[in-house]
């Protein structure tokens, strides 16, 4: 299961948030499609479950553990995903 907790980011000092106040759960077996315009969060929220950045505030677990406590190569070995923009085909 993936939760995430009163999960903040804000890549200026807490002016602006690229993501504010996001809570979820998304359990073993289901799927989930984040959704939404240019520039509303998606890729920074998944950037954070595998730590190729770090939350402003919140709590993330991956199984049970908070992913901050976790080694981040180990972390990304266990977790598959697909960002907008990058191609799976990209000589298409």
């Amino acid at each position: 299961m993936i939760v995430l907790d009163n999960v903040h980011k804000s890549f200026d000092g807490g002016r602006t948030f690229a993501v504010r106040d996001l809570s979820l759960q998304v359990r073993e077996g289901e799927t989930l499609v984040l959704l939404g315009s240019s520039g509303c969060g998606k890729t920074t929220t998944l950037k954070m479950i595998n730590r190729l950045i770090e939350p402003t505030s919140g709590k993330l677990e991956v199984d049970g553990r908070d992913v901050t406590g976790q080694d981040p190569v180990q972390l990304r070995r266990s977790i598959g995903y697909v960002f907008q923009g990058i191609g799976l085909f990209p000589h298409y």
